[in-house]
């Protein structure tokens, strides 16, 4: 492949992770106002405007393997491209609850096809080596474009919120890349599914994803009311505090190999290192230096935890199990994201513990016994 169209493939892929980020940034600004047009609306309803995405990408990932077996790849990014694209532009002109929740529900199976088809192909067009490197470069322009769409729908926002959806015309030039640069070919080789044999390679990977984004939610869903009551943080200024989180992540993105290179495979151990301090940080009430610590140390954590776990996942695998492979890992993040608040309720029931704080304390202890798992690995593998 010619070094300009390899590079070009590369920006590509990157744009589906870059885009995955507006699903959900794309209308936060606006969410105070959109719950407010609707607050006649059942509210259970109003607050699947959130979460309905991350659930239909669990959907997608039961037929996703087969289907990409009859589908090329440029097809499958042109199909989840246009339905993020028309599913986020439909959701500014809707003025009734049930067609914004059918837009969201369009929204999120674009969201379920390209989600396993950004990690899948860097895995499928490159080796091993590289790809530790371009899960880095993943992390950096997720944030990137996570930064711009906060700023950008945040001025969209102060017009209406209809405005805000506008931010999805980033689909258009997205799709133009991909149709020009991903090849028109169809995975249909046998070993391209979700096989037990795959599970049990990648065990460990898939649960650590399944655990880093159910604490990173934990985080999201809590640390914003948590410190705006107790008043460690002004409400006017709660939101750039927590952007210490994406920074974070963006500049850690930046020095990945760095933190391998001198970690080597220890750094599957400073993820969860990182991740219990910065929960640990967190738990400490009224504390504004330990709030930014805790965001800085899970942003770390976060970044690494993407990096280094979504490559070596594929890296267990052979190429053509790519998009399977991808479909796994993004099907274990997106359960990660729809259930952390569910399993942070079941183990505070289970404890008896009914503390705000409780969501950080759990989610620690589910990083502290991956902290052990991969001990016990890495002693293994000496």
């Amino acid at each position: 492949m010619k070094e300009n169209k390899k590079s070009m493939l590369l920006w590509a892929i990157l744009s589906l992770s870059m885009i995955n980020a507006f699903v959900g940034t794309g209308i936060s600004p606006a969410l105070s106002s959109i719950k407010a047009y609707f607050s006649d609306s059942p509210q259970i309803l109003v607050q699947m405007i959130v979460s309905l995405p991350s659930l239909l990408v669990i959907v997608v990932a039961l037929f996703f393997p087969s289907l990409s077996k009859k589908v090329s790849m440029r097809k499958l990014t042109a199909i989840g491209i246009t339905l993020f694209t028309v599913g986020g532009l439909a959701g500014g002109v809707t003025s009734s609850i049930y067609t914004m929740i059918l837009t969201r529900i369009i929204i999120g199976l674009g969201y379920g096809f390209m989600m396993p088809l950004s990690v899948g192909l860097l895995a499928y067009f490159y080796d091993s080596k590289e790809q530790h490197r371009l899960n880095g470069e993943i992390v950096i322009w997720s944030s990137v474009s996570s930064i711009v769409c906060m700023i950008l729908a945040g001025y969209l926002a102060v017009i209406s919120w209809r405005c805000v959806f506008l931010v999805y015309l980033v689909g258009i030039p997205c799709l133009w890349l991909c149709w020009k640069y991903i090849p028109d070919e169809k995975l249909n080789s046998p070993e391209n599914k979700v096989s037990l044999s795959m599970i049990r390679r990648t065990l460990p990977y898939v649960v650590g994803i399944f655990v880093i984004f159910t604490a990173y939610f934990a985080i999201l869903n809590n640390c914003s009311n948590i410190s705006v009551s107790e008043g460690t943080v002004a409400a006017a200024h709660i939101g750039t505090v927590m952007t210490i989180q994406t920074f974070s992540s963006l500049f850690t993105g930046r020095a990945i190999e760095w933190f391998k290179k001198i970690f080597g495979g220890g750094v599957k151990i400073v993820i969860w290192i990182a991740a219990i301090g910065g929960l640990l940080s967190l738990c400490v009430p009224g504390s504004f230096p330990l709030l930014c610590l805790g965001l800085l140390l899970f942003g770390i954590a976060l970044a690494l935890a993407v990096g280094t776990l979504n490559a070596e996942a594929a890296i267990a695998c052979n190429k053509n199990e790519a998009l399977s492979v991808g479909t796994l890992i993004m099907f274990m993040r997106s359960f990660g994201q729809f259930s952390s608040p569910i399993t942070m309720s079941a183990l505070g029931a289970a404890v008896g513990s009914a503390n705000v704080r409780f969501p950080y304390v759990g989610s620690a202890v589910l990083c502290g016994i991956m902290l052990v798992v991969f001990l016990i690995i890495g002693y293994k593998k000496k």
